[in-house]
């Protein structure tokens, strides 16, 4: 982690919870997070996600390093915020999923774990209401509906250390 230039930054904008723009070097760039996926807008737990992560980049300076660009044009990379892993932050705190295909992480996948098992944020209702965004954007509406309703609780998380 952290392998490229470190570069200090402000979160103009919360795009969704693992997507932001940055401002950098006089710039706006869009940046999603590597190796987390959170729920899409629309999705159950989307929203919620959202203001949650506001309230805790929204303003903010984060060190970031960039690995590249996805199919998008975004810049993926990882997140410090106050010396914090911002990835690790998201997951322990059921704010976004760890994807192994995104890359193995062994950090990652024990602070999805503990989310699980603590049923915290989107995890609320058990691993068996919770519909990965991997799966939710290739869903048609009828398969969104069956599979990814989500549950009634909506659980205000806590951002883990």
């Amino acid at each position: 982690m952290f392998a490229n230039a470190q570069k200090p930054a402000l979160i103009t904008r919360v795009v969704d919870g693992d997507t932001y723009d940055l401002f950098y070097n006089s710039k706006t760039m869009r940046v999603r997070i590597a190796h987390v996926d959170a729920p899409e807008l629309k999705q159950h737990f989307g929203s919620t996600c959202v203001l949650q992560v506001k309230q805790l980049l929204y303003r903010r300076i984060v060190i970031f390093d960039s690995l590249g660009k996805d199919l998008y044009g975004r810049v993926v990379g990882n997140l410090l915020l106050n010396g914090k892993r911002v990835d690790s932050l998201l997951v322990r705190s059921g704010m976004a999923w760890y994807n192994p295909a995104y890359g193995e992480d062994p950090i990652l996948a024990g602070c999805m774990l503990q989310a699980v098992n603590e049923g915290i944020g989107l995890w609320a209702c058990g691993v068996e209401r919770v519909c990965p965004p991997w799966l939710y954007r290739n869903y048609n509406y009828q398969n969104r509906l069956r599979y990814c309703n989500g549950c009634s609780v909506v659980q205000q998380s806590t951002f883990k250390n």
